[in-house]
Protein backbone atom coordinates (compact mmCIF):
# COMPACT_ATOMS: atom_id res chain seq x y z
CA UNK A 1 0.00 0.00 0.00
CA UNK A 2 1.33 3.59 -0.63
CA UNK A 3 -0.08 6.58 0.12
CA UNK A 4 0.68 10.46 0.48
CA UNK A 5 -0.18 13.13 3.12
CA UNK A 6 0.07 15.97 4.33
CA UNK A 7 2.55 16.74 7.38
CA UNK A 8 1.07 18.14 10.85
CA UNK A 9 2.36 19.73 14.28
CA UNK A 10 2.29 16.73 16.50
CA UNK A 11 2.68 16.54 20.54
CA UNK A 12 6.43 16.39 20.44
CA UNK A 13 6.27 13.29 22.26
CA UNK A 14 8.57 11.20 19.71
CA UNK A 15 11.18 13.88 20.31
CA UNK A 16 10.86 13.58 23.73
CA UNK A 17 10.73 9.71 23.52
CA UNK A 18 14.44 10.21 21.56
CA UNK A 19 11.99 8.87 18.79
CA UNK A 20 11.02 12.33 16.37
CA UNK A 21 8.55 11.73 14.07
CA UNK A 22 6.71 13.44 11.42
CA UNK A 23 3.11 13.29 11.88
CA UNK A 24 0.28 12.88 9.40
CA UNK A 25 -3.22 14.09 8.76
CA UNK A 26 -4.57 10.73 9.58
CA UNK A 27 -8.36 11.89 7.51
CA UNK A 28 -5.48 11.56 4.49
CA UNK A 29 -4.71 7.53 5.35
CA UNK A 30 -6.25 5.01 3.52
CA UNK A 31 -9.32 3.78 5.36
CA UNK A 32 -8.39 0.17 5.08
CA UNK A 33 -5.18 0.09 7.03
CA UNK A 34 -5.35 -1.46 9.96
CA UNK A 35 -4.03 0.55 12.89
CA UNK A 36 -0.66 -0.52 14.34
CA UNK A 37 3.45 -0.47 13.72
CA UNK A 38 4.71 -0.55 10.30
CA UNK A 39 7.78 -1.22 8.46
CA UNK A 40 7.64 0.90 5.31
CA UNK A 41 9.62 3.42 3.00
CA UNK A 42 8.92 7.15 2.67
CA UNK A 43 9.56 10.16 0.74
CA UNK A 44 9.55 13.40 1.78
CA UNK A 45 7.88 15.82 -0.91
CA UNK A 46 10.80 17.96 -1.32
CA UNK A 47 13.75 14.86 -1.39
CA UNK A 48 14.00 12.04 -4.66
CA UNK A 49 14.77 9.38 -2.59
CA UNK A 50 13.37 6.89 -0.29
CA UNK A 51 13.91 6.49 3.36
CA UNK A 52 13.96 3.92 5.36
CA UNK A 53 10.89 4.55 8.13
CA UNK A 54 8.56 2.85 10.74
CA UNK A 55 4.93 3.97 11.29
CA UNK A 56 2.87 3.85 13.96
CA UNK A 57 -1.05 4.32 13.25
CA UNK A 58 -3.84 4.27 15.74
CA UNK A 59 -4.42 5.24 19.13
CA UNK A 60 -1.88 6.16 21.69
CA UNK A 61 -2.80 4.07 24.96
CA UNK A 62 -0.06 4.65 26.50
CA UNK A 63 -1.01 8.51 26.86
CA UNK A 64 -4.69 7.79 26.67
CA UNK A 65 -4.96 10.07 23.54
CA UNK A 66 -6.76 10.26 20.10
CA UNK A 67 -5.73 8.59 16.95
CA UNK A 68 -2.48 9.81 15.16
CA UNK A 69 -0.25 8.24 12.20
CA UNK A 70 3.49 8.93 12.99
CA UNK A 71 6.69 8.00 11.10
CA UNK A 72 10.10 8.20 12.34
CA UNK A 73 12.66 8.04 9.84
CA UNK A 74 15.97 5.50 10.82
CA UNK A 75 18.64 7.15 9.58
CA UNK A 76 17.43 10.68 8.26
CA UNK A 77 17.00 13.85 9.86
CA UNK A 78 15.46 16.28 7.31
CA UNK A 79 16.63 20.07 8.03
CA UNK A 80 13.01 21.33 7.64
CA UNK A 81 9.42 19.74 7.77
CA UNK A 82 8.31 18.91 4.35
CA UNK A 83 4.64 19.66 3.49
CA UNK A 84 3.69 16.26 2.85
CA UNK A 85 4.91 12.59 3.20
CA UNK A 86 4.56 9.68 0.80
CA UNK A 87 4.22 5.96 2.63
CA UNK A 88 4.75 2.30 1.37
CA UNK A 89 3.99 0.09 3.57
CA UNK A 90 6.22 -3.01 3.28
CA UNK A 91 5.30 -5.25 6.20
CA UNK A 92 2.90 -4.82 9.64
CA UNK A 93 5.01 -5.34 12.68
CA UNK A 94 2.74 -5.72 15.06
CA UNK A 95 -0.43 -4.13 16.80
CA UNK A 96 -0.90 -1.07 18.94
CA UNK A 97 -0.70 -1.99 22.18
CA UNK A 98 -0.48 -0.58 25.43
CA UNK A 99 2.50 -0.70 27.92
CA UNK A 100 2.92 -0.07 31.84
CA UNK A 101 4.90 2.43 31.59
CA UNK A 102 6.94 5.36 28.94
CA UNK A 103 9.90 3.10 29.84
CA UNK A 104 8.16 0.23 28.49
CA UNK A 105 7.16 1.81 25.31
CA UNK A 106 10.66 3.16 24.94
CA UNK A 107 12.29 -0.30 25.03
CA UNK A 108 9.44 -1.49 22.77
CA UNK A 109 10.28 0.95 20.16
CA UNK A 110 13.67 0.09 19.99
CA UNK A 111 12.77 -3.09 19.37
CA UNK A 112 10.69 -1.97 16.53
CA UNK A 113 13.33 -0.16 14.62
CA UNK A 114 15.68 -3.18 14.86
CA UNK A 115 12.87 -5.29 13.57
CA UNK A 116 12.10 -2.71 10.59
CA UNK A 117 15.56 -2.16 9.82
CA UNK A 118 16.07 -6.07 9.42
CA UNK A 119 12.62 -6.58 7.03
CA UNK A 120 14.35 -3.15 4.85
CA UNK A 121 17.76 -4.30 4.44
CA UNK A 122 16.10 -6.81 2.47
CA UNK A 123 13.86 -4.72 0.18
CA UNK A 124 15.10 -3.42 -2.99
CA UNK A 125 15.09 0.52 -3.64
Amino acid sequence: MIFTATVIKGSGRGKDLGTPTINLNVAEVPQNLEYGIYACKCQLSDVSFQMSAVLHYGPRPVFKDTVSCESHLLDEIPSKTPDSLTVEIIQKLRDVQDFASVEALKEQILNDIAEARAILKSVSW
